[in-house]
């Protein structure tokens, strides 16, 4: 069982970064070389996929970024965890996601898009104890992969102006768990760790999306939107720890990493068999 300290501890207030450690470096790096290695994979399916579609529509391939805003109306705002004297609150900060997208031409108006994504969601963290003040704010990161499915309708506004609409899903992995700690004073220790399970890698999540487009014969498409995003499983399972000598305290809880994103697209301009990839519509 564990036992107080004989010595109360020092009553101060700090605010101190996450220290990189060399197993969270290895881990940052590990991360980046797993998406390159996605990355050199699927570049030849979608040079293809880009090359050849047997409708006789359009294809397009470009790239997607988005920039990702915690919602408290989705229950991914602020959330709170304590076990006895040790009190917890996370804080998602705005995020990303970036990646390669395909849109593959069902009819002159009707697609479908997938990709694969990189994900990153920013957290802030603030641990205190609350009989001595003692507090900190650390930073953590989780990193995801995505490779979404949606269909989307066009809407066909002007010569080149184009109204969108998508629903679909997402696939998510989610390739380790990832960790921080400080140590503000002496032999206290706060750790924060985002858990995730061997066998809770892989999430789904549902997602909608609108936004417009403006599409050019020479220079691409170019696209700026919003997307609504809601996981159906936690992201991870936050476990704060807080140790002074053989004294420790534990606080847990599963964390939504729902939101909010604004969209930017552009893709790649291209010409096949003699034809640009644009067809003459009604209003040409």
């Amino acid at each position: 069982m564990a036992r107080q300290p004989t010595s109360p501890p020092p009553r101060i207030q700090l605010h101190l970064d996450y220290r990189i450690t060399p197993e969270l470096a290895l881990n940052f790096v590990s991360l980046r070389m797993r998406l390159l290695l996605l990355l050199c994979f699927v570049a030849p399916f979608l040079s293809w996929s880009q090359a050849f579609n047997q409708l006789g529509k359009p294809n397009y391939f470009g790239f997607h970024y988005r920039h990702i805003a915690p919602m408290q109306q989705m229950q991914s705002g602020l959330q709170k965890f304590s076990d006895s004297v040790l009190q917890t609150e996370l804080t998602p900060t705005n995020g990303y996601t970036f990646g390669g997208v395909l849109r593959y031409g069902l009819t002159d108006l009707i697609s479908l898009e997938t990709g694969l994504y990189y994900n990153q969601r920013n957290f802030s963290i603030n641990s205190t104890r609350t009989d001595s003040a003692l507090s900190v704010t650390q930073r953590l990161r989780f990193v995801q992969f995505e490779i979404p499915i949606q269909g989307n309708i066009g809407i066909q506004l002007s010569r080149s102006i184009f109204a969108n609409a998508a629903l679909g899903a997402a696939i998510l992995y989610k390739p380790s768990s990832v960790a921080t700690y400080v140590n503000p004073s002496d032999k206290h220790e706060f750790r924060q760790v985002g858990l995730v399970e061997i066998n809770k890698k892989v999430g789904f999540d549902f997602r909608a999306s609108v936004g417009f487009e403006y599409r050019h014969k020479k220079f691409g498409v170019y696209y700026i939107g919003a997307t609504a995003f809601v996981q159906l499983q936690p992201a991870f399972v936050l476990l704060s720890k807080y140790q002074y000598v053989n004294f420790e305290q534990t606080a847990y809880g599963e964390i939504n990493a729902s939101g909010f994103g604004l969209d930017f697209k552009y893709f790649i301009p291209y010409t096949r068999s003699g034809r640009l990839i644009f067809q003459q519509g009604p209003i040409e």
